[in-house]
């Protein structure tokens, strides 16, 4: 992280702490921790959701190349490994 990035976060923070004290004084500490805490799950839980929404479908994936699926057929011959490679190359 740079200098002004630095100083920035710093400051960010500075304001976060300084609404949390605040807060704190007017004894609605309590009432902003659920909502931020509630806020935060909600926009977390959305996040996971649309991720997994837009992950490829399995039945899309495309097959592993030739080579791949003799290299990890521990039955075949190094020879045809070899070959596998040597012929995708």
């Amino acid at each position: 992280m740079t200098g002004p990035g630095r100083a920035v976060l710093l400051v960010v923070v500075a304001w976060l702490l300084a609404a949390v004290a605040l807060r704190a004084v007017q004894r609605l500490l309590v009432g902003y921790l659920v909502a931020v805490g509630a806020g935060t799950l909600a926009c977390l839980g959305l996040r996971a959701l649309v991720r997994q929404q837009r992950a490829p479908s399995i039945i899309d994936r495309s097959r592993l190349p030739r080579r791949y699926r003799v290299a990890d057929d521990i039955t075949q011959p190094i020879t045809a490994v070899i070959e596998a490679a040597e012929g995708e190359a």
